[in-house]
């Protein structure tokens, strides 16, 4: 288009009737001017188009910024009712220190639908529940040991709860039941890999089974203990010893000694010696 303008230019100038340089240099100044305009445009033209190619190369992409969904539901952490069922019976609670904060907790048995039950009401807020079934009847007798006694322990460990389940007469099951690391209750197991419960008998009639408490450089070791009377007259007394990783039992080697014969034996072997309450005083 511009190169249309300056043809015609010259061509009217060349049919002026009025001075000829005059109209010469007339035409000559309006086609420098032209041409520097088309030039100036050229150059202009291309630096445009350059410009769009070269910024498309260098810039990078924006990045996305990641953004968090907060959960629409709320996490339980732990199985179980968190309050105690209205349907519940047999209530029975005790007052301790279930999970080492020194503030006591409380620890509620109960009865549901034929099935013992355990339930704590942490000092914090929190609520834990869960099954025991052992023993016949449909709840337990339950009682607190210092199972993990560390003498002059700045914080003292927390307490455990020992369950007992009724059998027949002279004769009882237990267990222990404590928080997980989750601060849940759990019965104590045998292992990591099944549900076996850990369950020990108590029995006044012979053979002689109980658990023992002992004393030794500022802790409490605990043994299941059995004692059978030999045609001798004396006794083969069994010890199982044992710890634990919070609900995981930990079985120590098995001793065993022989005793004379005493009217004390029962008492020994056959019932809860040193820990807590005897069944069988």
């Amino acid at each position: 288009m511009v190169a249309l303008v300056v043809a015609a230019g010259l061509t009217v100038a060349g049919c002026s009737g009025s001075d000829s340089s005059s109209g010469n240099t007339s035409v000559s100044t309006a086609v420098s001017t032209t041409t520097s305009a088309v030039t100036t445009t050229t150059v202009e033209a291309t630096t445009t188009e350059a410009n769009p190619t070269t910024e498309t190369a260098t810039t990078p992409a924006p990045t996305a910024v990641p953004t968090t969904v907060p959960p629409t539901t709320p996490v339980v952490p732990c199985a179980g009712p968190t309050t105690i069922p209205s349907a519940a019976t047999s209530l029975v609670a005790i007052n301790g220190d279930i999970d080492g904060d020194t503030l006591n907790d409380v620890v509620t048995s109960y009865a549901l639908d034929g099935v013992p039950h355990i339930h704590a009401t942490l000092a914090t807020g929190g609520n834990t529940d869960t099954e025991v079934p052992i023993g016949n009847a449909d709840t337990v007798a339950i009682q607190f040991i210092d199972f993990d006694h560390a003498l002059g322990a700045a914080v003292p460990p927390p307490v455990a709860v020992l369950a007992i389940g009724a059998t027949k007469a002279g004769t009882a099951v237990g267990a222990f039941v404590t928080l997980t690391p989750k601060y849940c209750l759990r019965v104590w197991h045998n292992n990591t890999t099944d549900d076996a419960l850990f369950t020990f008998r108590i029995s006044a009639e012979p053979i002689y089974q109980g658990l023992e408490c002992d004393g030794a450089a500022g802790s409490i070791n605990h043994s299941l203990t059995s004692a059978e009377q030999n045609p001798s007259g004396d006794w083969t007394v069994t010890l199982q010893p044992f710890g634990h990783n919070f609900t995981t039992v930990d079985l120590h080697p098995l001793q065993t000694i022989t005793v004379p014969d005493s009217p004390d034996i029962q008492h020994e072997y056959g019932d809860i010696t040193s820990c807590a309450a005897p069944l069988f005083p």
